[in-house]
């Protein structure tokens, strides 16, 4: 079973993340209402909402699930991503949730469901539109919105689950450089023992793989990953899975035209031509179906 340095981990992936965003600046475009709270776990539940200045009604909505392995990544390192997309007519929700080792599995998609929850009670407060939700999802964060996108779309799946899931229905998903098919030839915890925990209940294992229980109801799917992104093996194999439902599935494999080498998440980095096509060519795909 792998092991890692979760605290060394933390530490060179922030320098990364910094190092990207060094000197950007939020737009004065962009409504921000910070430091909402949605559910009882502290800063682990905290998160943004984003609009262009001067909305007056409900936009079509996205909600972001931030990266980061499942143990590191919060909303303030999306904000300035997830602030492009609301600059492009949307209401954009960047939140928090509990991370692991502190946190096991499921606690993300518990957190993922009180936000799908607060925003159908409080939503039309802050213009979210949850009638034209739309969620996207990066590396961890990608696998959640899979996971996510499978169960409020299969009840059966659904039924599998501690918590009820929430009555939201997602127009379309952005599954971005995603780390799918845990459990397909592994245990699930092989690779993410510091989520699933050193032992796996029978009703855990019974959960993945996930890509086993997508039906015809998923919705329509947006994937995108890099020459050099280390997970781009499962990202096609996912829209294959996604087409043979008869549901559209459009798969992308992003590159650098000089040749030069295009990594994981490249999407985040607002100064990267490719990441910013990447971004304008998925909210294309959305608006296909509002």
């Amino acid at each position: 079973m792998m092991k890692i340095d979760i605290p060394t981990m933390r530490t060179q992936m922030s320098e990364g993340d910094q190092k990207r965003d060094a000197g950007l600046t939020e737009p004065d475009t962009i409504t921000a209402i910070k430091e909402l709270t949605y559910g009882p776990h502290g800063i682990e539940n905290k998160f943004d909402i984003y609009y262009p200045v001067g909305t007056t009604t409900c936009l079509p909505t996205i909600v972001s699930i931030h990266g980061g392995g499942f143990f590191y990544g919060d909303k303030e390192l999306y904000r300035f991503y997830t602030m492009y997309l609301a600059s492009q007519g949307f209401t954009v929700v960047n939140f928090n949730y509990r991370l692991a080792p502190t946190h096991h599995y499921p606690a993300p998609l518990e957190d993922t469901n009180t936000l799908m929850n607060w925003l159908l009670i409080h939503g039309k407060d802050y213009y979210v539109d949850t009638e034209r939700l739309f969620l996207v999802g990066d590396s961890a964060g990608g696998q959640l919105a899979e996971q996510y996108s499978t169960l409020t779309s299969n009840p059966d799946y659904a039924n599998l689950m501690d918590f009820t899931v929430a009555n939201v229905h997602f127009k379309a998903v952005g599954l971005n450089c995603g780390a799918y098919f845990i459990g397909q030839t592994d245990a699930i915890n092989q690779d993410f023992p510091f989520y699933f925990g050193e032992t796996i209940s029978e009703q855990t294992a019974k959960q993945f793989p996930v890509e086993s229980y997508i039906t015809a109801d998923f919705p329509p799917a947006f994937i995108t990953t890099a020459t050099h992104d280390f997970l781009k093996d499962v990202g096609e194999p996912l829209a294959n899975i996604i087409r043979s439902k008869g549901v559209a599935a459009d798969f992308h494999l992003y590159a650098n035209p000089d040749g030069e080498e295009l990594h994981h998440v490249f999407h985040l980095d607002q100064r990267n031509p490719i990441g910013k096509q990447c971004n304008e060519e998925t909210l294309t795909f959305f608006r296909n179906f509002l």
